[in-house]
This record gives structure tokens, C-alpha cells and sequence, in this order.
């Protein structure tokens, strides 16, 4: 049988939940339950590319270009949230720390 690596495992994650948000299939589903688990993906996203690149400014081209390519569903679930900072801000994995942010250890 087929196994996705390891190391692309996360990447699949993310994957599927910005596919299940663009991709209705025509059943409804419960709206609430989106916004939370856009986040929960994005804050992985976001843990792996800090992890990977170390602290970054809000402004690198890195974040922010990821950040552009999202769907735009997605973009209007953060900015609902407060924008890319204010959102990465309100989870417990990152920290602010001169201008930078960065993950807490």
C-alpha cells in the first residue's frame, strides 16, 4: 500500500483542510466549525515555515507571500480574525518578540 512520508505528512494536512474549505461538494456544513479549523491549519503552516526559517518579521516576503496565495475564503476568515498578526498572535504557539515573530518554546 501506498504511505505519504513523514516529512510530507503536515503538508497533506494543510492540504486537505484548504481543500475542504473551497470544495463544497454541495452538502452544507456547519460554518462555525470553519473559522476554527482554518486557524488550527494555518497555525501548523505558519510552525513549520518559523520552524524551518527561524523568527521572521511580519512583513517578510516568506509569511506574507504564503499568505497571498491562500484561497480567498481563507483570507476572509483572518482578516475577520484581525489580520495575519493578530491571528498568528492569538495562538499559543507564537510569540512577538522586536518586531519578529517566532515560535514559543
Amino acid at each position: 500500500p501506498f504511505v505519504i512520508p513523514e516529512n510530507l505528512r503536515g503538508q497533506l494536512e494543510e492540504f486537505e483542510a484548504l481543500r475542504e474549505i473551497s470544495n463544497h461538494n454541495g452538502y452544507p456544513r456547519p460554518r462555525d466549525n470553519i473559522p476554527q479549523q482554518t486557524c488550527e491549519s494555518l497555525y501548523e503552516y505558519f510552525s513549520q515555515i518559523l520552524e524551518e526559517h527561524g523568527p521572521m518579521e511580519m512583513n517578510n516576503r516568506l509569511l506574507v507571500g504564503e499568505y497571498e496565495h491562500f484561497p480567498e475564503e481563507v483570507r476572509k476568515i483572518v482578516e475577520d480574525e484581525g489580520g495575519l498578526k493578530s491571528f498568528l498572535l492569538k495562538s499559543v504557539h507564537f510569540v512577538m518578540l522586536d518586531n519578529r515573530i517566532g515560535l514559543r518554546k
